[in-house]
This record gives structure tokens, C-alpha cells and sequence, in this order.
């Protein structure tokens, strides 16, 4: 992360305090921060060798990609890092009501909960979009995959914080009008979209989340 680390005091003397996970620094990576040329998130996650659960979610989804022949199934598993390339649709089931593409790649690190601490961390690392990098929010038919919805954003140029905006109002247009979710393909009725946040789900999403 960095080429050179200076501090003003003896390194003996502040070793301790050199502590990325502690309460007070962790919560400000809750949702997703830059530093320098990257961003990061940390989420407080029960790790174990045969799940990850969310305190609020529950146990945590199937994660998926979307590959030439479909969606392919993936697993998080602890002290492995994965990554998910740039321009690869992903979600995650249940948290995730919408597949992600993004300029940049995303690294995955979950970290076990540590003696005494019934919570982990799930860590996620992209570098930071510049210029006209940015990210999509879609909706693909669940039968065949035929893109029925997309909304651009490029962070790069707007921030951060554009991203969230984008992710609703990305669910708030699918789910607005029926007719965007039965796909003009095949004809499947699609369920509703629903954002990574519980707090901004409706009724109908929330039974969204449930299902998908």
C-alpha cells in the first residue's frame, strides 16, 4: 500500500496501537472508504470453516459470477483470497438483488473471528476508479440471462458516494414498471430487485430478499 511508513515515535512505543480492526477504526469502513488509491470495506461477519453469517442477514449467500455458459457458483472460505475480475457480473444471494459489474477488480478476504470475539471480518478491496471507470448495476433475466435493465455509474468522475445513489435508483426503475421484469425473450416473470442495505428495502423486496 505504501512505499515508504515514517512515524515521529519509537516503533516499540506505538506497536500496540497498530490495531487496523479495532472497534474505533473498523466502524469506519463499515460500508466503503478510500484510502489513498484504494477503497475498502469491512463488514463484521461470524467466520467460520463451513459459513459466514451476517448478524442482520443471516447466513451468508451463494455467491455467484456470471460466466459465457451462466451464472457459476463460488465459494468464500476463510484465509482465501478471492478475486473477481473486472467487466464479470457478480452477486451475492440474498444480500445482493441485482448483479454487479465493475471497471475494477474486487479482492475478497474473510478473516475468522479471533479468540473470544464471536465476529470476524470480511474484507473487500478494489483499487479507487478514476477518470471514466465506474460500475453497473443489472437485472438479467433469471431464465435466460437476457439483459433486461442497466444503470450506469461512472464513480470515477462522481465519487464514491454515487455509487449507493445509483444502486437505488437502479432497483427503484426495474421494480417500478412490470413490464421491465418479464423479459422480452422468453417471457419469464422476474422477481423484484432489492439493494444491499435492509433498511431501504419495501415489502415486496424484502420477500425479494428471501428468495434471491
Amino acid at each position: 500500500m505504501h512505499a515508504e511508513l515514517t512515524v515521529a515515535e519509537p516503533i516499540e512505543k506505538i506497536l500496540d496501537d497498530w490495531d487496523f480492526f479495532a472497534d474505533t477504526i473498523v466502524g469506519k469502513f463499515t460500508s466503503f472508504r478510500p484510502v489513498g488509491q484504494n477503497i475498502y470495506g469491512i463488514r463484521r461477519r461470524a467466520i467460520t470453516r463451513t459459513e459466514i453469517v451476517d448478524p442482520r442477514k443471516g447466513a451468508f449467500g451463494k455467491f455467484f459470477e456470471l460466466g459465457p455458459n451462466g451464472p457459476v457458483e463460488g465459494k468464500f472460505e476463510p484465509m482465501r483470497l478471492h478475486l473477481t475480475t473486472a467487466g464479470t457480473p457478480h452477486r451475492v444471494a440474498n444480500s445482493m438483488g441485482f448483479w454487479h459489474i465493475n471497471d475494477m477488480d474486487e479482492l475478497y478476504l474473510p478473516l475468522p473471528s479471533a479468540d473470544g470475539d464471536p465476529l470476524g471480518h470480511f474484507v473487500v478491496i478494489m483499487q479507487t476508479p478514476t477518470g471514466r471507470e465506474g460500475e453497473s448495476f443489472v437485472f438479467y433475466c433469471q431464465n435466460c440471462f437476457t439483459m433486461l435493465h442497466e444503470v450506469y455509474c461512472p464513480t470515477g468522475a462522481l465519487g464514491l458516494p454515487s455509487i449507493f445513489r445509483a444502486e437505488e435508483r437502479a432497483v427503484r426503475e426495474f421494480n417500478a414498471e412490470a413490464a421491465k421484469r418479464v423479459c422480452v425473450e422468453c417471457g419469464h416473470v422476474n422477481p423484484f430487485g432489492y439493494c444491499w442495505n435492509t433498511a431501504k428495502d419495501t415489502p415486496e423486496e424484502r420477500d425479494a430478499r428471501a428468495i434471491w
